[in-house]
């Protein structure tokens, strides 16, 4: 029998999902793995065991986006990509954004629309109507992945990033064609994210990591663009300058407690001009070029601004919100 550090990752993978192993076993495999450094192999046994017990949904549409990121950056934003997942939703791209609570920083995904009124758990079948009908939906991991239950408490034993982190963002619970926005904290993923992506049939996507240390296309610094396209993965930098945008400090653009972030959100989205409306008008950008809803960069910063101060990402929210049977806290 090969020993825990031996075991190839579909294997390991397999065993945890049979009851075959201890939460202290899951743990120290993982801590072996995420001293090993990251592969493309491992990443993909994982991914294709978990995925397989995955819930899925079906869409009229034939494109979905989603922008996410694997959390644990070194500078910590607020909730860029959630924000900017109303504005391209708005802006005419059906969205499925797929996300959690925070495991680490104080305000997820779930955390902030949860703080914004929304009932993030309405189902699976609200969530599919919610993204046909009006081209918006959030899937709440846990409802869509119920196997990660079983290694929840060995992950609370490992204090660190390990591949479940990096397992979440690739594994979309919406059948079909998509595109992908993914922010990656650790710049060595930067080579392997892309060639999964692919791999799990995601047809042009970015994925990036920005300066200095964030899951998200940075509004503080450079940010270095792996996009894949027809199969082949471009490596650029990209700088908020050639934009039209100013370099701002971190800390206009830091995490915030959920109900202020909650309020950020709302202004942005409202048009109050300043820092966090630039970065969520820089990765709407990046998200509506992967779309095919713009030909260009330029282009998709003009359509993101209008969106939001023509109202319609506002309107988008109060629009998801209402249908998610919550009630608009903004």
């Amino acid at each position: 029998m090969s020993s825990a550090g031996e075991m190839p990752a579909q294997m390991f993978a397999s065993r945890i999902l049979e009851g075959r192993m201890s939460d202290q076993d899951i743990a120290d495999r993982l801590r072996e793995m995420s001293s090993q450094g990251d592969s493309l192999k491992d990443l993909m046994g994982m991914v294709s065991v978990f995925y397989a017990q995955s819930v899925r949904i079906a869409t009229r549409h034939p494109m979905v986006m989603d922008l996410c990121g694997t959390g644990g950056a070194t500078v910590r934003t607020f909730n860029i990509s959630t924000v900017s997942s109303f504005v391209v939703s708005a802006a005419g791209v059906p969205v499925a954004k797929h996300g959690n609570r925070s495991s680490i920083g104080r305000c997820g995904s779930a955390d902030l629309l949860e703080s914004i009124g929304a009932d993030i758990s309405p189902g699976v079948e609200a969530c599919q109507r919610m993204l046909d009908r009006f081209g918006f939906t959030f899937l709440f991991a846990p409802g869509f992945h119920p196997a990660m239950r079983r290694v929840a408490k060995a992950r609370r034993l490992v204090p660190r990033r390990t591949l479940f982190n990096v397992m979440g963002p690739l594994m979309n619970p919406v059948l079909g064609p998509r595109r992908q926005l993914m922010g990656v904290s650790d710049p060595s993923l930067l080579d392997i994210i892309p060639q999964a992506l692919e791999l799990l049939g995601v047809e042009r996507a970015m994925v990036v990591h920005g300066l200095p240390g964030m899951d998200e296309v940075s509004l503080c610094g450079p940010t270095t663009v792996c996009e894949l396209r027809n199969g082949e993965v471009e490596r650029y930098q990209l700088t908020p300058e050639e934009l039209g945008f100013r370099t701002c400090a971190p800390g206009a653009v830091a995490e915030m407690a959920p109900q202020a972030a909650a309020r950020a959100c709302c202004e942005i989205l409202r048009g109050k001009l300043g820092e966090r409306r630039d970065a969520v008008l820089l990765n709407s950008a990046c998200a509506l070029l992967i779309a095919g809803k713009v030909p260009t960069l330029a282009s998709g910063v003009s359509l993101a601004e209008m969106t939001v101060d023509s109202g319609r990402a506002f309107n988008r929210m109060r629009e998801y919100i209402a249908a998610s049977r919550g009630e608009v806290a903004c």
